[in-house]
């Protein structure tokens, strides 16, 4: 009896479904079948396929240590039969020289496309620096005293015309501003106190702005904002079809966002990254070890680089993800 034969008869005998061995191991209901039926071409890489054997019996309450043991020639065999998967795109442009080259090439973009604004600014805007003699000028008016604001002796300087001037405004206007000469006691004026001139205050700087905030550079907390030497595991996951996706990376908040068909998402960690997508999903997964496969489980973790172990954990949130996928929004 092979593996698959004593898997399926203990669990017809414990009265199981796959459904339900499904919900209990996180596995999905093709990748239990395949096993029961030792369609091992069906399977993904050998680490992945004992993984699920593992939990399959355990779910079974069957020893998988001695299930393997038994039934290690067998596995063997089979997977050395297994054809050559694919693969994966080489050249993907998320591991390649490509991807900085894509990078250096739009940071490139981006200068120019800065340069050429601020030129189209400086060049197109003739009337700027009348503008700003203009905004001058109001200031010095802003900033001028008013003749009332001036003391009545600097007033008397430029007195209003009238039919008979005064002899002490006549007087005053004779008398210098910046040093002025004392009067003779002789003269109308000698009693009037020494005339002084007021200098106009000065303009009141402006408050500098404070300079705003920089962006977070890992807004959906999936480890962006890791260095290169940080970033010891990275998973990358395409969508073959719209699905929900939640992830976790290392001690970060969970994230969770619908991943549209064809995108790709990048989740990096130090130590740890957690995923788990609803049960219909079709996704597509790769490590920086591992090759394009199917993605055959829905929720599981990895620790260390092209070694994925199913997960049955709630860090992620204890709500299932739902089938329903809501559409696009209009923009």
């Amino acid at each position: 009896m092979t593996i698959g034969q004593k898997l399926k008869q203990k669990r017809i005998e414990s009265g199981k479904s796959l459904e339900q061995i499904s919900a209990l191991t996180k596995i999905h209901v093709k990748i239990l079948n395949s096993i029961e039926e030792d369609r091992y071409s069906e399977l993904p890489a050998k680490t992945f396929t004992r993984g699920f054997i593992v939990n399959y019996a355990k779910a079974l309450k069957l020893d998988p240590d001695a299930l393997l043991f038994e039934h290690q020639a067998f596995l063997e065999a089979r997977f050395n039969d297994r054809q050559a998967r694919d693969q994966g795109h080489h050249g993907y442009a998320f591991e390649g020289k490509e991807l900085e080259q894509n990078r250096r090439w739009t940071w490139i973009a981006l200068a120019f496309a800065g340069v050429f604004t601020l030129a189209v600014v400086l060049v197109f805007k003739p009337g700027n620096h009348k503008s700003g003699e203009k905004h001058k000028e109001y200031a010095v008016e802003e900033s001028s005293p008013s003749p009332s604001e001036l003391s009545p002796a600097i007033a008397a300087l430029n007195p209003v015309p009238s039919a008979s001037p005064s002899p002490v405004a006549a007087a005053a206007t004779s008398m210098p501003v910046t040093t002025p000469t004392p009067v003779a006691a002789s003269t109308p004026a000698a009693t009037s106190s020494p005339v002084t001139a007021s200098s106009p205050a000065p303009l009141a700087s402006l408050p500098e702005a404070s300079p705003s905030p920089s962006p977070t550079l890992d807004k959906l907390n999936k480890g962006d904002d890791l260095a290169a030497t940080e970033a010891k595991i990275k998973l990358v996951i395409i969508a073959t079809e719209d699905a929900w996706t939640r992830y976790k990376s290392d001690e970060k908040p969970a994230g969770m966002l619908i991943l549209r068909a064809g995108k790709t998402l990048v989740v990096k960690a130090k130590s740890r990254i957690l995923f788990e997508t609803n049960p219909s999903a079709k996704l597509q997964f790769k490590t920086r070890k591992t090759p394009l496969v199917d993605l055959s489980s829905t929720k599981f973790e990895m620790q260390t680089e092209g070694e994925v172990t199913p997960y049955s954990g709630n860090e992620m949130g204890k709500f299932p993800l739902s089938d329903t996928i809501p559409p696009p929004r209009v923009q």
